[in-house]
C-alpha cells in the first residue's frame, strides 16, 4: 500500500464527480433552495446546516462501500490501511502543529483578500447567507444568535453542531484525502496533492466564490501534508482544528464571554 502498488489510477473525471456533486448540491442548497424553503415558513436553523452538511456527511459511507467493492479484488485489504489510518508518530505530529499553524496565519492574512473579492458583484455571497457565512457582515462579541437562534446558554444548539460539523469533517477526510487521494498518488504521482487540494478548493466550496483565493492555501496544504506523511488522521487535525473557531464562537454566545 506504501507504494500504492495495489490501488488502480483514478480518472480525472471520477474525481470530479466525487468532488463536484457535493460541491453542485451545496451550492444549490445554499443558494436557492434555502431562501426557497424560508419563504415557506422553514427556519434557516433547520435550511443552512442541512443544505451544508447533509452533502457531505454522506460522503462516510459512499467511502466505505467504495472501499468494499476494492476489497473483492482484494481480499485481505484492511480498512486500517486502505485509508491510512494510522498511529501518529513524532513526525506526523510535526508535520499536523506545522500545517495548523500555516492554516491559521494564512486565514488571518488573506481575510482582507476574502472581504474585497466579496465586494465584488462576481463574487459576492447572497443577502440571505448569515453571519458567519457572509464575509461582509460584521460580527460583535459575544454572539447573541446564530442561524435565528438566541445563544444564551443554548447548549443543546452546541452539542449539535459540534456533531454534525465533526461527521461532515470526518466523511470528507475519509473520502478526499483517505480514498481519493491514494488513488491520484498513482495517476498523478507528486502533483497528485495539487490536483486534490484544487479540486477541494474549487468544486466543493464552489459557493464561497469570495475565498477562491483567500482558502487556496489551507486547501493545498492539507493534501500536502496527507500525502507526505500518509496518514489521513493529520490531514483530519489540519481540517478539523482550525475550524472549530465556529465552535468557539458559538460558545462565546452560549456563556456570554467575548
Amino acid at each position: 500500500m506504501e507504494k500504492n502498488n495495489k490501488l488502480k489510477p483514478i480518472s480525472i473525471w471520477k474525481s470530479i464527480i466525487l468532488f463536484g456533486i457535493p460541491g453542485l448540491l451545496i451550492y444549490v442548497g445554499l443558494v436557492y433552495g434555502a431562501p426557497y424553503f424560508q419563504k415557506i415558513g422553514l427556519k434557516i436553523v433547520f435550511l443552512f446546516p442541512f443544505f451544508l452538511w447533509i452533502p457531505i456527511i454522506p460522503l462516510l459511507p459512499i467511502s466505505i462501500l467504495l472501499f468494499k467493492k476494492e476489497k473483492k479484488d482484494n481480499p485481505k485489504l484492511k480498512i486500517s490501511e486502505r485509508f491510512r489510518l494510522k498511529t501518529i508518530t513524532k513526525n506526523d505530529w510535526l508535520w499536523t502543529i506545522s500545517g495548523i499553524i500555516f492554516v491559521f496565519v494564512f486565514e488571518i492574512l488573506m481575510e482582507p483578500v476574502a472581504k474585497w473579492m466579496a465586494s465584488k458583484a462576481f463574487f459576492s455571497a447572497p443577502d440571505h447567507f448569515p453571519l458567519l457565512l457572509h464575509p461582509l457582515k460584521e460580527i460583535k462579541f459575544p454572539l447573541s444568535e446564530f442561524l435565528g437562534v438566541n445563544l444564551r446558554g443554548n447548549w443543546i444548539f452546541l452539542i449539535a453542531t459540534i456533531m454534525l460539523h465533526s461527521t461532515a469533517m470526518i466523511a470528507e477526510e475519509f473520502m478526499w484525502r483517505g480514498y481519493i487521494l491514494p488513488r491520484q498518488e498513482v495517476k498523478y504521482g507528486n502533483y497528485a496533492w495539487l490536483v486534490n487540494g484544487l479540486l477541494w478548493a474549487y468544486l466543493v466550496h464552489l459557493v464561497m466564490p469570495w475565498n477562491f483565493i483567500a482558502f487556496l492555501p489551507s486547501m493545498l496544504i492539507t493534501p500536502f501534508i496527507a500525502q507526505k506523511t500518509k496518514n489521513t488522521w493529520v490531514a483530519l487535525m489540519i481540517h478539523g482544528i482550525p475550524n472549530t473557531i465556529l465552535w468557539i464562537l458559538i460558545l462565546s454566545g452560549i456563556t456570554g464571554v467575548g
